[in-house]
């Protein structure tokens, strides 16, 4: 199997107040998906927490080209596109019914020893499971840096419960949602995020004490960098490209 499938119907609860599913969505419709893979392939998390062993993710470079609505049935198709020593890759792309895309996206993994926390290298029987592609949606990730200059914060909020995942740290499609922490409600108004980037440098844990923090790239209209905090430490750097909403329904 070297490319894996599966569709959603999108309910309400994931849209936004105008019917539109939220982006953070499908960014975690396309997780859930990668999950699904590596289940049908007897190398998921239940089969490498065995053997002291899981996938961290390190960072997501993605573009929405239409948002779907409530109701809409979606398909989401995901391939690992290379392995490097500790490295992986995997793609995404979100089709509607008629498989014109929606949405798509690229990740990079690191192959965890979780008593050490520290990577390990993959094995080769378990690249061999995947029968990895070579078809990239981006052949490179956006270039982040740390932000410098008059940085609009918010916060302090607190990692809880119900952010955390089944390894135990925070979800990663948490850190989506809160990029857009302090973005003023006259943004939401008109436009919609049409790309977005993340790095994850550091985990944030449960009961953390984050702060967010953002700055309008005055070169670049609608883009806006953002970065998320603990005791003033980075734990994660993102972007965020905004376009008005009539060019994404």
């Amino acid at each position: 199997m070297s490319k894996y499938w599966k569709e959603f119907t999108i309910p309400y609860y994931d849209t936004d107040g105008e019917g539109y599913i939220r982006p953070e969505n499908i960014l975690a419709y396309m997780a859930e998906t990668s999950n699904w893979h590596s289940d049908s392939l007897e190398v998921g998390f239940s089969e490498l927490s065995k053997h002291g062993h899981a996938w961290m993710l390190l960072r997501w470079e993605a573009e929405i080209v239409k948002y779907p609505r409530a109701k809409d049935r979606v398909r989401v198709g995901t391939w690992t596109s290379s392995f490097d020593r500790f490295y992986a890759t995997r793609e995404f792309v979100l089709t509607n019914e008629e498989g014109i895309l929606l949405a798509k996206a690229t990740t990079k993994w690191f192959f965890l020893d979780i008593k050490r926390r520290r990577p390990k290298r993959i094995p080769e029987d378990l690249q061999r499971s995947y029968s990895f592609v070579e078809e990239f949606n981006f052949p490179d990730f956006t270039e982040m840096k740390d932000l410098d200059g008059d940085i609009a914060e918010s916060g302090p909020f607190r990692a809880r419960r119900s952010d955390i995942d089944n390894n135990n740290h925070v979800n990663n499609i948490r850190y989506i949602e809160w990029l857009q922490e302090g973005l003023g409600e006259e943004i939401y108004l008109s436009k919609r995020i049409q790309r977005l980037g993340i790095i994850y440098k550091k985990e944030v844990l449960l009961g953390d004490s984050f702060s967010t923090g953002f700055i309008m790239d005055e070169d670049r209209p609608g883009h806006i960098n953002h970065v998320i905090s603990v005791d003033g430490e980075t734990n994660a750097l993102g972007y965020t490209q905004w376009a008005e909403k009539g060019l994404l329904e």
